[in-house]
């Protein structure tokens, strides 16, 4: 048997107007005519059916009751616009999987193709439609066939339904029987609102609606085969999956009355959401929890009217209450057999859990961020991140949005002259409540209100900095917490991108990162210029209202860069740091890693790279049997009397070594200082001087050694620095601080 839906015609092949309606038909009767037997062509509303025989390959015992040849009927929309479905009529065919949930009247509805048809519409073939339905039957009559998805076909909508959104506190609520507040945003109700709290834009409910809700439990892939087309074919499904549909809906009815939510005029709906949870039986975990909507247009007072428990108020009196109750009626489901509902669409609100799924992430991840710096990088990285499901938010930053700040940062002109971090944790907020945006209006390295940034701190388990201010960096490096620390910015120019993650143990901080960072600019020739010459204009009158010209595109690009990196970056222990660079071929990405040294001399932490003490060995090595040496560039932090070698430069062209002694040259010395300070954005100085020591020697210091750091004091207690030198051997190394005989080794 074909489906003949009542109001179709038989046509002539020709009379259809989809395309592949029509390849299938020549399909039928050509290359597939030794295993398909054409039936009939139809015409139907505003869908062309073509039905034919189809011989299935069946093993001897199907895990379905598949038939050695089975009547289908293909149903394609005469536009093309919509997928095809392929109908199975009889009525006792098999609940498979991959099978459409249908409107009670419909056939059976097998899903050959879970891919969207606009991805595939231009491109589908006869011959394929045919190759994916015999594949269906075989796998089905194999029992290869997974998943119990139930989507609603796309053919067979209602005329009227809505879309249902679940508030992220409606579970709560209906697990524990706590009232459910309804409202719509449209006049239409085409999106209706459920939750168990009045968000503060709503003043009322701008709808009367009842939501019933109920869930089945557990069963063995117990899934809706049939979608129930009045309120008696839903209790039939319910009261056989186990709910009291009955009693529990007459209760609701009764409290929403007793409510007096059926008192005056207006229009009132009722909605019964369903949750099925389902347990797949190879594993008996519980899989997929499908919750499903039916919408009726009579309110609960009507249905109640029909039940037999409320009786319509026609007395003249009390005009304003719409239904009495009626004592001692028989309460009957038969009679609501008549109040048709549609199924709806069911949305579960934006949170979390649903980011990471769509995003592709693992998890959603609700570890906490202190976010320092709300200007363009931290608004389009945050942003971006919580659209992905990942953390709740803390925003600290002491600046009001201005209007040049608009052409790159989240905030558009209605925020201009407000906080930024009260704007853009209301923007957070606004993507998903699950965000729990904290904005803290203070500045991290003079705080106004210290214990209230403290607290925030402690709260954190990531410390990001996004400030784009090296002070800060440093800051958050060495602040006494737990949180791993995370450095995030883009250079100057707006040409790159750099990315700093502490390991979780905190070996390497993000000072130490900052070393590695600044050597690899100095080191990489595929860095040069990297943080060079700055496009600025004034956006004031004044001489230091100074912005960087950079176009929303590069912030965009280099926010989705870093956010990424961050995602994948904080799923691991280890450290990480990140380079993109931006040119005319594409993106190019720097990945740097590495362990640092550190020595004490005279109160001081002397910190260099590993990398840097086996380049200056390989140097000693290369030129014995003489000495060699040159400068050292670094930078010094008093407060915390740190010393940071990040370079170590070769010996200028008029050096001397020999196999005793080594004098440093002065060829274009002051040349190669000022470029590599320049290379690295000025953030890097000379600091002093390195040399090595001959074999058989240890790098422990000569007189003239102590000489020449004595020397090197003097001069650099001019720019009131202390000075620096290094002593490179064959087995080990000697740092000199500020010309005292006290060395460490390393």
């Amino acid at each position: 048997m074909y489906w003949q839906p009542e109001g179709s015609d038989v046509v002539d092949v020709q009379e259809f107007a989809n395309p592949l309606a029509k390849a299938l038909h020549d399909y039928v009767v050509g290359p597939g005519d030794s295993y398909t037997t054409l039936g009939e062509c139809r015409r139907f509303e505003e869908f062309d059916l073509l039905s034919f025989d189809l011989v299935v390959e069946r093993p001897q015992r199907p895990v379905y009751d598949i038939l050695p040849v089975e009547s289908l009927t293909v149903c394609f929309a005469r536009t093309g616009s919509m997928a095809f479905a392929v109908l199975v009529a009889r009525p006792d065919f098999p609940d498979t999987p991959h099978q459409n949930l249908m409107p009670e009247g419909f056939p059976a509805c097998i899903c050959i193709d879970d891919r969207p048809w606009q991805d595939t519409r231009s491109f589908y073939t006869a011959a394929e439609l045919m190759g994916r339905l015999s594949g269906w039957f075989e796998k089905a009559c194999q029992g290869e066939l997974h998943g119990a998805g139930q989507p609603l076909d796309p053919l067979f909508l209602p005329d009227n339904f809505s879309q249902i959104i679940l508030k992220n506190d409606f579970w709560e609520a209906a697990r524990l029987g706590s009232s459910l507040f309804i409202w719509a945003v449209d006049q239409e109700a085409q999106c209706i609102f459920i939750g168990g709290s009045r968000p503060s834009s709503i003043r009322g409910d701008d709808i009367s609606l009842m939501a019933f809700h109920c869930a089945i439990e557990p069963q063995q892939m117990k899934r809706i085969k049939r979608a129930p087309r009045d309120l008696g074919q839903l209790s039939d499904f319910l009261v056989d999956a186990g709910v009291d549909f009955p009693i529990l809906l007459q209760q609701s009815i009764k409290d929403w009355v007793n409510g007096k939510k059926e008192i005056g005029d207006g229009k009132r709906i009722t909605c019964f959401l369903v949750t099925m949870p389902q347990i797949d039986p190879t594993t008996s975990d519980v899989g997929t929890t499908e919750t499903v909507a039916f919408v009726t247009a009579s309110s609960p007072g009507e249905i109640g009217e029909k039940m037999g428990f409320l009786l319509r108020n026609v007395s003249g009196e009390a005009k304003e209450i719409n239904f009495l109750p009626s004592f001692g009626a028989r309460v009957s489901m038969d009679a609501v057999r008549d109040l048709p509902v549609s199924m709806s669409f069911v949305h579960k609100e934006f949170d979390a859990a649903g980011a990471a799924l769509l995003s592709g992430e693992p998890h959603a991840d609700n570890r906490r961020v202190l976010m320092i710096g709300a200007g363009s990088a931290g608004s389009a990285i945050s942003e971006i991140l919580a659209r992905q499901g990942l953390f709740k938010w803390t925003i600290v930053d002491d600046d009001n949005l201005l209007p040049h700040n608009v052409a790159r940062h989240t905030l558009n002109n209605q925020f201009v002259g407000r906080s930024k971090a009260i704007g853009l944790a209301n923007r957070l907020m606004g993507i998903r409540d699950d965000v729990d945006a904290r904005p803290v209006v203070d500045n991290v390295l003079t705080p106004i209100d210290k214990a209230v940034l403290d607290q925030q701190i402690g709260d954190a388990e990531f410390i990001l900095d996004a400030s784009a201010t090296v002070p800060v960096s440093r800051w958050a490096s060495d602040l006494p917490s737990a949180a791993r620390r995370l450095c995030a910015f883009f250079t100057p120019d707006g040409k790159s991108a750099v990315l700093m993650i502490e390991d979780e143990a905190r070996s390497l901080t993000l000072r130490d990162l900052e070393t590695l960072y600044l050597r690899e600019v100095l080191q990489n020739p595929a860095l040069e210029g990297h943080l060079g010459a700055v496009d600025r204009m004034q956006y004031t009158g004044a001489c230091r209202a100074l912005t960087n010209r950079i176009p929303m595109a590069s912030i965009q690009v280099f926010s989705g860069l870093i956010a990424a990196g961050i995602a994948s970056g904080v799923r691991t222990t280890n450290a990480a740091l990140k380079i993109w660079t931006v040119n005319e071929d594409g993106v190019r990405i720097t990945t740097v890693s590495g362990t640092m040294a550190t020595t004490k001399a005279e109160g001081w932490s002397v910190v260099m790279p590993a990398s840097l003490k086996l380049e200056v060995r390989q140097r000693r090595s290369a030129a014995l049997p003489s000495e060699t040496g040159g400068s050292l560039m670094g930078m010094f932090d008093f407060e915390r009397r740190r010393v940071d070698v990040v370079g170590a430069l070769p010996p200028p062209s008029d050096s001397v070594g020999t196999s005793s002694s080594f004098t440093r040259g002065i060829s274009r010395l002051r040349t190669d200082i000022e470029a590599a300070a320049a290379r690295t954005g000025n953030q890097i100085r000379y600091i002093g001087e390195w040399h090595s020591h001959p074999a058989g020697r240890s790098s422990r210091p000569s007189g003239t050694d102590l000489e020449q750091i004595r020397q090197l004091r003097d001069a650099m207690e001019l720019d009131g620095l202390p000075a620096v030198s290094l002593i490179v051997a064959e087995d080990d190394m000697s740092v000199l601080l500020a010309g005292t005989r006290r060395s460490a080794n390393g």
